[in-house]
């Protein structure tokens, strides 16, 4: 049976992403991305996953050397078109992002808009371990997500809205530890309709610091949204974290 994630991006949620954020908030979320990892005109930056681009192309068109990678064809095949009608040079590639095969190649990487957590503890600190083997020493890793402890205090089991022409209505329930949400998404746009059911792992300050320190990664420093002092209350949690220096090269 399918994960899903592997169906979930296929469908109509395409055509909502594409919707949710104007331009302008784009760019501005790529120039804080671009501030907090410290990377300059002309490093390597992995973007992973990357989806349509939505933050790819705007770091690209800054000199960044971008790369992403995805496991959604449909969004690679968006991100490519735009990226040629712009004439800029990125490297969009399909995978899972719990297989990325790099070694020491790039200066930054980040994992942008709840897109962490997708999968069970043990893969998701695959994943940190695929990506400290994928930087150089010193180099930064950002995560950026909900905050497990705001999701908590403001939960709602239900919700409707519409986003992009499509109809979007949610029905939610918690873990019993309150580590976990699982949603039950109904999308529907004129004759089309789909169901999925999504589970995400949740994660406050103190349990992504201890995931990317299990991973091997150093100097955590957590960020509320925009780039604002970090608290419980935060609605949205931002984590950069550090390969050392001394990292030595290891299979995850």
């Amino acid at each position: 049976m399918a994960a899903w994630y592997e169906r979930f991006f296929e469908g109509l949620y395409g055509r909502v992403l594409a919707a949710t954020f104007p331009q302008q908030t784009s760019h501005e979320q790529a120039l804080l991305i671009r501030r907090l990892l410290r990377v300059r005109r002309g490093q390597k930056v992995l973007d992973v996953p990357c989806g349509q681009g939505r933050i790819t192309l705007p770091l690209a068109r800054t000199g960044l050397a971008m790369t992403g990678v995805d496991l959604t064809a449909s969004f690679l095949d968006r991100a490519r078109r735009q990226a040629s009608r712009e004439n800029l040079k990125i490297s969009f590639l399909r995978g899972d992002m719990r297989q990325i095969g790099f070694e020491s190649e790039f200066d930054a990487a980040f994992n942008w808009f709840g897109s962490f957590g997708y999968f069970s503890d043990a893969d998701n600190i695959g994943f940190c371990r695929r990506v400290l083997r994928a930087l150089k020493p010193g180099g930064r890793f950002l995560v950026e997500g909900g905050n497990k402890s705001w999701v908590l205090s403001h939960f709602g089991p239900t919700s409707e809205h519409r986003i992009g022409g499509v109809r979007i209505r949610q029905r939610s329930r918690l873990s019993r530890r309150g580590t976990g949400i699982m949603t039950t998404w109904t999308l529907s746009r004129g004759r089309a309709s789909e169901r999925h059911v999504v589970r995400m792992r949740l994660f406050n300050g103190a349990d992504i610091r201890e995931l990317l320190a299990t991973a091997g990664f150093r100097e955590v420093r957590l960020y509320g949204p925009g780039g604002s002092r970090f608290t419980r209350h935060s609605r949205r949690l931002i984590a950069v974290a550090r390969k050392p220096a001394w990292a030595l090269r290891r299979k995850p």
